[in-house]
Formats: structure tokens, C-alpha cells, sequence
């Protein structure tokens, strides 16, 4: 027969219990034993949690069955849940503790801290609910690295779900009151007044010679406002958004963007781009470095040699009819065979060359260009193919031939050296980095929302995650590291959060220590999220009035 045996069982004055173990016991009959049994234990039941009055029965914590019932006149255990009214309110059920992802938000998170981001964007959404979906969805923009997972996934199983109590995630996956929001132009202005503001703290400059130029967005979106029909820089035609982009000479950062129809790309686009900026922001654009799709006639009569605006402008010259495309070359084959007009830029080799010319009747600098590397490799590739075709030609058009892959003309207002104005061209590469950086690795294309409002909030909202990604990108240039091995390295670093609100970050591997300390960040082992919402981030406390 089983019976249970209690020792050193203490009660508080309620009669609960306070302490004490059991054990299930048996009796055998045992003839050599004094009084002819014997006490064995069968099982230990652990600590006793509750014991009735007969000591029959009881719940028990379980070394081996976890948290039991016992009944020793039926000997039948019971399963105990957390609602059992015989263990309410004595919390013997503790909370699993959740891993999440911590390294690369923490780290994202601090590195903007740095780069004064944070500031920026607390200034330009000063309320705390906007202020954290812009957070959310810049985090999520940067830090997803390229996988499909929706914003509410990401920051549902990351360490911003600690963070930000004024939203509900699950509001995150289609986010259109955010994107409405961002598509204000009280939201535009206000983040970019404050981005320049504070770049200018660090550069009185920043923005005074900046680059404008502007990439086609091909979408689908049948009612989207700002699709037009368009053909530029594209073998055929397209339905396009056209993406207008300002950028700072010196760092490549955007300082305003605006949006228009596929088929407009003309001088009124770069007049509105300036009054904009200029009225917004007190940037005047005084140098304009654009591609052969602003080299028409009513841009360059606007900017041609003697006008009255002290405007330069720098525009590659298309190969049609109406410019003196190959009557330049003509003018300019003679000189190509000297030595002296050749230089190197970026292991290239150059012929450059200045010549006066007329274009629709204004007066223009024309710098005659030829990369040398990339002739040669053209006629090559297309002697390879069509050798047949080649030796049919005159001599004057293979001469031509062995040209024409790296010819080109930049037509400028401004006097320079040839080498100098194509180190002016080449600033343009930091406009394609944006564009590149904001249409590849952040998804800019195609616009997912189709009303104006949200078309131009999501636009607002890569470019700030662009901004950002050319921060850590241009942090990350000197030690050597790829954005994308920072991001995935760091996603192993994991945290749990106690039930006093502090976080607890495990012990970081060596490539994880490494990637902080390039960024000079230090690896945290605990957080208090508290003090990291009101510090770092600049979130009011609850309560607060400020």
C-alpha cells in the first residue's frame, strides 16, 4: 500500500505551505524485519507545493513529472495547468524566455545614433507614434538584406519589438496610414530641413554645389498619377514615374527629391527642382551635372556661354541629329594620335580634347572624349562578330570604328582643362550610387502604393533608408566590410528580455565583437530598455510631459 511521507514540511498562518519535500512510500511485508515490514520509497515527489489536512493528498513539483497532483488512496497522478485553482496565484509557471535577434538592430540603431540620423529624424517627427513607424521601417528597409520578409515579421522576431510601444506590429505589414503620412509635404520638408540643418553643423557648405538628375521607376500601377509614357535612356517605350534627385557635390547625400511624369525631362524640370530647394532650404544650385537626356534645345539656351544666371552646366551630348556629334570628331581625329592630350582616370586611358561650338545657335565648350580601354575592346568584340561586315567598310569608317565604342562629348558652359571637366562628369557616378543603392538593395521599383499621396510617401521613406545605407556604407569603406556581411554576421547575436525590462545579451562571438569594434560600438551585456528609449532614441518616457 502507498502512502506519502512529508518531512520538514512548514506551513505559513494561512495554512499554505512554505516548504517541505515528499516522497511516495511503500510497505512490504518482510519476516526478518522488526515488526515484519519494511518502509521503501518509490518515487520522491519533489517539493510540496499544497497538502490537505490527511496528508492523502497534494500537488507536488515533480523532479521527474513536473508539476503533479498526487492521490495516494486511488494512487493516481493528475496533470496540473496553470489555471488550476489549487496553484492561482503562486506563480510556479514562469514565462519561456524568447531569443531574439539583437546584434544588428542594437548596432544599426547606435551607428545612426552616431551619425546624428536619429536626431534628424526625431526633429522632423516629433510625435512618438510616427516617430517609431519611421524607425520601424527604416530598420526594416536596411537590415533585411535583401529577403522578402514583411516589415511587421521583421520587427515582431528582432529587438525593436522592445522598443516601440505606440504602434502595434502587426499594423507594420501594410503600413498605409504610414506611407499617407510620408507622402505630406509637411513630412518631405520637415526631414529635409533638418537633415541639411544638420549636416550643416558639420560643413557650412553642404549643399551649395550640388548635382541634379533624374532615373525613370517602370511599374504597373494603372492608376498610379505620375506614370507617364516614356522612352528615355530605354530601347522602347515604357509607362514610367520619373524620379527628379538632388544631391550634395561633396558627400553624394540627397538634399531633395521630387517627383513627375515619364515623358517630362526638360528645362522646367530643373527650373522647379531649383525655386523648390531654393525656397525650402536656401540651397542654391549653381552647378548642374546632367546626362544627354537634359541636351535640349531650350536647357542649353538657358545655359549656354554668356548667359546672365552665373549657372554652369556640364551635359553629355547625344549622338543625333541637331548636335555636332561626329563633326567634332572630325575636327578632333587629327589630335587623337598625340600623346599630349592623353591622361589616366581610373585605369583608363583618355584622349581630351576643347573645342568652341554651336549648338541650336549658342556658343558651348565641347569636350571631345576618348576612353581608349573601351575603344579597344568594343572594335574588338565587334570585329570578333561581324569581320565580314568590317572589311567592307572604307577606310574612314574603320578608322571610326576603332573609335566610336569609347567616343563621347560633354557639352559645358564652364572653361576648363579637358582632364578637370571629365573629373566633373565622373561626380555623376554618386547620383547613379543613390539611385543604384535605392533601387536594388532597398527595393525603390516598383512603387507599391498607388495613390499619389503614398507613391510619394514611399519614395520619402527608401530615401531616408538610402541615406542611411550610404552613411554605414561610407563608414565601412575604410575597414574593408560589406554592408551585407555586417548585417547577416551580426543577426546571430541574440538577446532575452526579463520581466524587470531589462534585456540580457549573450556573449558575442569574435567576428561580432569585430564588426562592433570597426564601428567603434561597444558590445552590450545587459540593456535597460528604459533608459536606452529615452537616451538613445529620444522617445518620452510614459508620463512624461515633455
Amino acid at each position: 500500500m502507498a502512502f506519502i511521507k512529508v518531512q520538514k514540511l512548514v506551513r505559513n498562518e494561512d495554512g499554505s505551505v512554505r516548504s517541505g519535500s515528499a516522497a511516495i512510500m511503500t510497505t512490504e511485508y518482510d519476516s526478518s524485519y522488526k515488526g515484519r515490514s519494511r518502509h521503501s520509497t518509490r518515487e520522491k515527489l519533489g517539493k510540496v507545493i499544497s497538502l490537505d489536512a490527511t496528508g492523502k493528498r497534494g500537488v507536488f513539483l515533480s523532479p521527474t513529472r513536473g508539476l503533479v497532483a498526487y492521490d495516494s488512496v486511488s494512487d493516481v497522478f493528475e496533470s496540473i495547468g496553470k489555471d488550476d485553482p489549487r496553484v492561482r496565484g503562486l506563480d510556479l509557471f514562469a514565462e519561456p524566455e524568447i531569443h531574439t535577434v539583437f546584434g544588428d538592430v542594437y548596432l544599426f540603431l547606435r551607428f545612426c545614433e552616431k551619425s546624428g540620423l536619429l536626431r534628424v529624424l526625431r526633429t522632423a517627427f516629433p510625435q512618438d507614434r510616427e516617430y517609431e513607424r519611421v524607425l520601424s521601417h527604416l530598420l526594416h528597409s536596411v537590415l533585411k538584406d535583401g529577403s522578402r520578409v514583411s516589415c511587421d515579421d521583421f520587427i515582431g522576431k528582432s529587438f525593436a519589438s522592445y522598443l516601440f510601444d505606440d504602434i502595434p506590429s502587426g499594423s507594420l505589414g501594410s503600413d498605409t496610414a504610414y506611407f499617407s503620412m510620408m507622402g505630406e509635404d509637411a513630412s518631405k520638408v520637415a526631414f529635409f530641413k533638418a537633415f541639411v540643418s544638420h549636416m550643416r553643423k558639420k560643413d557650412p557648405e553642404f549643399g551649395n554645389g550640388c548635382y541634379v538628375d533624374s532615373t525613370p521607376l517602370p511599374n504597373t500601377i494603372r492608376d498610379n498619377p505620375f506614370n507617364a509614357l516614356c522612352s528615355h535612356g530605354m530601347q522602347g517605350t515604357s509607362i514610367q514615374t520619373r524620379l527628379v534627385l538632388v544631391l550634395d557635390g561633396k558627400t553624394g547625400f540627397p538634399v531633395w527629391f521630387s517627383i513627375i511624369p515619364g515623358n517630362v525631362l526638360d528645362l522646367s524640370t530643373l527650373q522647379s527642382t531649383m525655386e523648390d530647394v531654393a525656397e525650402t532650404l536656401d540651397i542654391r544650385i549653381d552647378d548642374f551635372v546632367l546626362d544627354a537626356g537634359y541636351a535640349g534645345r531650350e536647357t542649353i539656351g538657358a545655359f549656354h556661354c554668356g548667359n546672365e544666371e552665373g549657372k554652369t552646366m556640364t551635359v553629355r551630348m547625344p549622338a543625333k541629329n541637331g548636335y555636332p556629334y561626329k563633326t567634332l570628331y572630325h575636327q578632333a581625329k587629327k589630335l587623337m594620335d598625340n600623346a599630349k592630350h592623353e591622361f589616366i582616370r581610373e585605369g583608363h586611358t583618355y584622349f581630351g580634347r576643347r573645342f568652341e561650338t554651336e549648338v541650336f545657335g549658342f556658343k558651348m565648350h565641347a569636350y571631345v572624349y576618348v576612353d581608349r580601354d573601351n575603344a579597344l575592346e568594343g572594335c574588338r568584340g565587334y570585329r570578333l562578330k561581324h569581320e565580314d561586315e568590317y572589311q567592307k567598310l572604307t577606310d574612314e569608317e574603320k578608322n571610326w570604328t576603332s573609335v566610336r565604342f569609347g567616343f563621347f562629348i560633354l557639352l559645358s558652359t564652364e572653361l576648363k582643362e579637358p582632364d578637370a571637366k571629365l573629373d566633373d562628369y565622373f561626380g555623376r557616378t554618386r547620383i547613379e550610387t543613390v539611385f543604384k543603392t535605392g533601387k536594388e538593395y532597398l527595393n525603390l521599383l516598383p512603387p507599391s502604393n498607388w495613390s499619389d499621396l503614398t507613391v510619394r510617401g514611399k519614395i520619402l521613406s527608401d530615401i531616408i533608408s538610402t541615406i542611411a545605407l550610404l552613411q554605414l556604407r561610407k563608414t565601412l569603406t575604410g575597414p574593408g566590410i560589406s554592408t551585407c556581411k555586417l548585417i547577416g554576421k551580426t543577426q546571430s547575436l541574440m538577446c532575452t528580455k526579463k520581466k524587470d525590462g531589462t534585456v540580457i545579451v549573450e556573449v558575442p562571438n569574435k567576428q561580432v565583437r569585430e564588426f562592433y569594434e570597426k564601428l567603434k560600438i561597444q558590445v552590450p551585456s545587459s540593456v535597460d530598455l528604459e533608459t536606452f528609449k529615452t537616451e538613445t532614441l529620444k522617445l518620452k518616457t510614459k508620463g512624461s510631459n515633455l
